[in-house]
């Protein structure tokens, strides 16, 4: 009887447990800013260097889209 019991538990906390989780991976805030340092990113991971650098010091969006559109275009990074 307390077998069952104890396979119960852990059938049921399992099941709680994946009704917490999800498997969609957020899409990131996609403002003018980051949008633009996506493309620089981007362009940067394909060959062509680019970045503004007063808006990659002071504008976390650009910052972030910058480091977004390098990891997204970067072919090494996309096999992963």
């Amino acid at each position: 009887m307390t077998k069952i019991i104890n396979v119960s538990l852990v059938a049921l906390t399992s099941i709680l447990f994946t009704a917490c989780t999800s498997s969609a991976i957020p899409e990131p805030v996609q403002s003018p800013n980051f949008k633009e340092g996506s493309h620089d990113g981007c362009a940067t991971a394909k060959g062509e260097y680019s970045k503004d650098s007063s808006s990659f010091n002071n504008n976390k969006d650009y910052q972030d889209g910058w480091y977004h559109g390098r990891k997204k275009c970067n072919p090494t990074q996309a096999q992963l």
